[in-house]
């Protein structure tokens, strides 16, 4: 609560990050402009190859069959849609840090859009781009982090469509040449991203960059590149809907994978158990057994009466012996367990969930190992519900 003077009623704090103290809600700030990355990108590509002109006045004068799909919007409408995007994404960002000040307009590209001049509307696309980097970089610097992320993220994307233009060579040269700079602004931009997102899309991108790599040298145990640049756009919507929230990467999760989790803790436990037991057994628990065994040993002598009694009280000392030794091990031991298996698990629990993140890039792989197991004179993939063709039986 904020301090008050007597006059003055209590006023909640608004809440805040230490670091960034004039942003409201962080995490929605630097999703925005995450997003308002990606939106750019497809704004800059859809632009490229759209029709410059509205079809409008071309349409039947009957009503559609259906309503009209995002890809069947003409160009220009789209690109309106795109800057639209842009207004609210800006006017966000603005509210949420306490911007003030003129911000980034779409004035100019939107009036190349009316005009249908392509190099033009590039021209202004392009502008707007600088301008709302530098007023990014300008408001946060982790906002306009978030904003380089998002479009770089979606330029990466776009690469694998170069290969449908034989240009393979560019998407592998590319593809791992960004996965550094990128998987570092993931780190820094870890704690304010949605739980887990970050880390998986790291580890997905290596995945991705690894593949594409090893495609670009012809490994034939790895998919093609055009299996590859097919699903790329498919992952990076995964990835885009990771880091923004929409999916909660661990949502992907089943009992198989929560099953495989639990086993390959277990297994890293008993080696870090089997580890500690090796690192405390001489220079801890054989003192302590040997000051045990020898006061329970003169006890045992000490003590009067029958051969028996005197193994009744040895054997009394040593389990009060070893249950004093367990509980002077065990609670520290305990202890230290509990804050080490919390990293482990959710290490195993990051390794699961990129995987299932990278369904596309298994789907790919599957696609390219159909295709090498295709015979040369077969010509497409066959019906499972078809039989395949065979000899004649002869007697």
């Amino acid at each position: 609560m904020s301090p008050r003077t007597d006059d003055d009623p209590l006023v909640a704090d608004v809440a805040r990050d230490d670091a960034y103290p004039l942003i409201r809600d962080e995490r929605a700030c630097v999703v925005t402009a995450l997003r308002l990355g990606w939106w750019m990108a497809d704004a800059y590509h859809h632009a490229q190859t759209a029709e410059p002109r509205d079809r409008g006045a071309d349409r039947p004068a009957g009503a559609p069959a259906k309503l009209s799909n995002l890809t069947e919007m003409p160009g220009p409408r789209r690109l309106q849609m795109y800057l639209d995007g842009v207004d609210v994404a800006v006017a966000r960002i603005a509210e949420l840090t306490r911007r003030v000040g003129p911000a980034p307009t779409t004035a100019d590209a939107r009036g190349r859009v009316a005009d249908g001049s392509g190099d033009a509307l590039l021209l202004a696309l392009d502008d707007l781009n600088v301008e709302l980097l530098r007023w990014t970089m300008a408001t946060d610097q982790r906002v306009g982090l978030a904003y380089r992320l998002g479009r770089s993220l979606a330029d990466t994307v776009r690469y694998g469509e170069a290969v449908r233009h034989g240009d393979a060579g560019q998407v592998a040269h590319r593809f791992g040449g960004r996965q550094f700079e990128i998987g570092r602004w993931l780190g820094e931009l870890a704690s304010v991203l949605p739980p887990y997102s970050a880390a998986v899309v790291r580890r997905s991108l290596s995945a991705w960059a690894s593949a594409v790599t090893r495609a670009g040298v012809g490994d034939p145990t790895e998919a093609g590149l055009p299996e590859l640049a097919r699903e790329l756009r498919n992952q990076g919507e995964l990835w885009q809907s990771v880091l923004t929230g929409g999916l909660h990467p661990r949502d992907l999760l089943d009992e198989e994978d929560y099953a495989i989790v639990a086993r390959n803790l277990i297994v890293r436990d008993r080696k870090l158990v089997a580890q500690a037991v090796r690192g405390i057994f001489w220079p801890v628990l054989v003192p302590l057994l040997a000051v045990l065994f020898a006061v329970v040993g003169v006890s045992a002598l000490a003590a009067a009466g029958s051969p028996v009694t005197r193994a009744a009280v040895a054997l009394l000392g040593l389990g009060a012996g070893l249950a004093a030794i367990w509980r002077t091990v065990s609670g520290p031991a305990l202890a230290v367990a509990a804050e080490v298996n919390r990293p482990l698990l959710e290490s195993e629990l990051t390794a699961r969930m990129a995987v299932r993140v990278d369904r596309p890039l298994a789907a790919a792989r599957a696609a390219g190992r159909a295709r090498r197991q295709r015979r040369p004179d077969e010509p497409a993939p066959r019906s499972k519900s078809v039989a395949p063709l065979s000899p004649a039986d002869l007697p």
